[in-house]
C-alpha cells in the first residue's frame, strides 16, 4: 500500500470522533482501509482482491482441518 491516511468518524456518545487509518490497514469497521489514490489504480486493488482471496481461502482450509481460524 501506500503511506497515505484514510479518515474515518467514529460515532461517540452523541457526537462523532475524526480516527486516522494508514492505508492498507485494518479500519475501525474490521475491513482494510483503502486510500483514493490506491482504490483507484487498478493493480493495487487487483493485488489487494487477490491477497483478500488467499486469506479466505486459508481460513476456510484451517476451518476444515479443524485448527479453526487464524
Amino acid at each position: 500500500m501506500c503511506d497515505n491516511k484514510v479518515i474515518y468518524y467514529i460515532q461517540s456518545g452523541y457526537d462523532y470522533r475524526e480516527t486516522s487509518v494508514k492505508c492498507g490497514l485494518t479500519n475501525p469497521y474490521g475491513d482494510r482501509a483503502i486510500c483514493d489514490s490506491c482504490s483507484s489504480d487498478r493493480e493495487k486493488m487487483r493485488n489487494i482482491n487477490d491477497a483478500e482471496e488467499n486469506i479466505a481461502a486459508d481460513d476456510a482450509w484451517t476451518k476444515s482441518a479443524g485448527w479453526g481460524e487464524y
